[in-house]
This record gives structure tokens, sequence and C-alpha cells, in this order.
């Protein structure tokens, strides 16, 4: 998909995890004007994603899945975001109402 969306190599080397040895990589480095364009195109990817499964089936047994199919294209919430379960962003709750801190709560 990287290269479908016209990534240069030194932001797919960087995602990736790899390292370019070659002389080319020594002078070249990525720029957050890089990441962005990236990051628009995997998101228009995955609304488009989104939006092809809502046409098969507007709903699904996956909770997740089904939230996210009923907001439509985020038109109802465009600020808002998904968090992984895991997210510094956005701490677990405890029962207890307390906040866990540091820790995978998971």
């Amino acid at each position: 998909m990287m290269i479908e969306l016209g990534t240069p190599a030194t932001l797919m080397d960087a995602q990736m995890g790899h390292e370019d040895g070659s002389v080319q990589a020594s002078y070249s480095h990525v720029t957050s004007g890089m990441t962005g364009r990236l990051l628009d195109g995997l998101t228009e990817l995955w609304s488009a994603a989104l939006d092809a499964r809502r046409e098969f089936s507007p709903r699904s047994p996956v909770a997740v899945l089904d939230r996210l199919l009923g907001e439509g294209r985020n038109d109802r919430h465009p600020d808002r975001k998904i968090y992984s379960r895991i997210s510094p962003e956005r701490p677990r709750k405890r029962k207890s109402g307390s906040v866990r801190v540091g820790r995978n709560p998971f």
C-alpha cells in the first residue's frame, strides 16, 4: 500500500524498521510532510474499506466494527479518535475509579 501511495523509500524503511546502508540513505531523512501524506493516504484507504464493508452489511457482531460502521465516515464525530486498549493517551479506569498508569492493564 505504501508503494501505491507513493511513499518515499526512506519513510518505508523507517516504518518497517529497516536500515538502509546506502549513500543515499545517509543524505535523506523522514520529514513531517512525508509522514502526514502517508497518514492521509492510509486514512483514505481505511475510510474506503469501511464504506465498502458498510455496503456489504451495515452491522457487525464485532462490537468495535459495529460502532465504526454506525458512525459512517466519522461525520457525526469528526474529532473522535479510536484508541488502542493500551493507549497512554487514554488510561483505562479501574472499577474503583482510579486510573492505572505505567502498566499494561491487560
